[in-house]
């Protein structure tokens, strides 16, 4: 990140909708007149009269390349026109990312997703908001659940036919989508349809009709017959992951997903992975996850497991433990750290409990004794809390049913003061 004080010039980010350059605010008109430099998409770049006089940047790919040109205007207060509001998976978010917070400054325009939720009567605060722009539209599948409502902007016109067929597969072939194109102009349009009734169409008749690239969808989704609803987390069913014997059971996850404490845009690491089944759930929950795993064959399954449960996002280190955790800096910096497997590597409760920051927490399971006297010099050391947990399963024998207990597991946890 660039630290840029306002001193050496500020950014403004004008949020700009389908009405154009009419629509905008005075004060955002004032600053476009008077501005030097304006950056923007070849769209919003066409909206601006043929009076004004700046410099007029379109965008070039890759988009990064953008933000050096825009560092190099900075004594010049340049302007970015973008679509509605720039702060909302927009552009802003890029800018402060890149430059700080500092030097921006944003004035917003209704979104389409505001526009959208006010032409169907939908609360907003109800509502499930993703975006399938630059992203894996498998993300659609962890937002799944009967009677929600989800809003999903579009990477493109083909977008709502995909998400039908997702939906279909899924279970979900009821759902009403409603796409809405080019909201808050002349040719706005919203088409609403059961997600199988677009995806009929748009395998019987791929032509039958267009749909613009400017487009978003919100789906008022339906769990049919043959659904399956999931919990966000945690404590999946095993059946839910492809796995070949090693994943943390169920109930045994739901309470290590619980001591890690999962939050929005928390990073864990997911060490000796298995099958994904934690850092999967842990996604589920709004984090960002790396599982680490040596065995190829369990990567392939981690990875195909992450597109099922819809979190196409997560990072697979196909390492060692030990080369994974040399080469430590180059993995986002962890919130949590999860130890499935290796735990009799010398030295790795240590190495891991060095890698986090203050409130950061370490998770270990194991049902060796081997592991077990691992974690419990570790718990001398350092303190926590150790337990061992005990689950009981009901399964058939022979014509009758009888409980069958699991592998006791010792579970640590400690947090980092």
């Amino acid at each position: 990140m660039n630290e840029q004080s306002p001193q050496k010039g500020r950014i403004t980010v004008i949020g700009i909708g389908e009405d154009g350059y009419d629509g905008l605010a005075p004060v955002a008109r004032t600053i476009l007149e008077n501005a030097k430099v304006i950056f923007g998409g070849t769209r919003h770049i066409g909206m601006l009269p043929g009076a004004n006089t700046a410099t007029q940047n379109k965008w070039i790919t890759p988009f990064d390349a953008n933000l050096a040109l825009i560092e190099e205007c900075l004594d010049q207060n340049p302007v970015v026109l973008a679509s509605g509001d720039p702060m909302y998976y927009g552009v802003g978010n890029t800018l402060i990312k890149y430059f700080g917070p500092d030097p921006i400054y944003a004035i917003p325009a209704p979104s389409s997703i505001s526009l959208a939720a006010s032409r169907l009567g939908w609360p907003l605060a109800d509502c499930d908001v993703i975006t399938l722009h630059g992203r894996a539209p498998e993300i659609i599948r962890s937002h799944l659940r009967p009677h929600g409502k989800l809003i999903a902007l579009s990477a493109d016109g083909t977008t709502p036919a995909l998400v039908a067929v997702m939906l279909c597969e899924a279970g979900y072939d009821q759902s009403r989508m409603s796409v809405c194109e080019r909201l808050g102009g002349a040719n706005e349009r919203i088409t609403t349809q059961t997600a199988q009734t677009w995806q009929a169409t748009a395998t019987s008749m791929p032509n039958v009709k267009s749909i613009d690239p400017l487009n978003l969808i919100m789906i008022d989704l339906h769990a049919g017959p043959n659904a399956r609803p999931l919990p966000k987390g945690p404590g999946l069913p095993d059946d839910a992951f492809i796995h070949d014997g090693m994943i943390t059971k169920s109930e045994i996850r739901a309470q290590t997903l619980s001591s890690l404490a999962p939050f929005d845009g928390g990073v864990l690491w997911d060490i000796g992975a298995g099958c994904g089944s934690v850092s999967i759930e842990w996604m589920r929950m709004g984090g960002i996850a790396v599982a680490i795993e040596r065995d190829a064959d369990r990567c392939a399954m981690i990875g195909k497991n992450a597109i099922r449960l819809g979190t196409p996002s997560l990072h697979i280190e196909q390492n060692t433990i030990e080369d994974a955790l040399a080469f430590a800096d180059r993995l986002p910096k962890p919130d949590a750290i999860f130890i499935g497997g290796g735990i009799t590597n010398d030295g790795l409760l240590q190495q891991c409990w060095a890698q986090l920051g203050p409130h950061g927490r370490l998770v270990a399971n194991t049902v060796t004794l081997e592991g077990e006297e691992k974690l419990l010099r570790f718990y001398n050391e350092m303190g926590g809390t150790l337990s061992r947990l005990s689950v009981s399963r009901l399964v058939p024998r022979g014509n009758f049913k009888g409980w069958s207990s699991l592998a006791p597991v010792t579970h640590y946890v400690g947090v980092k003061a």
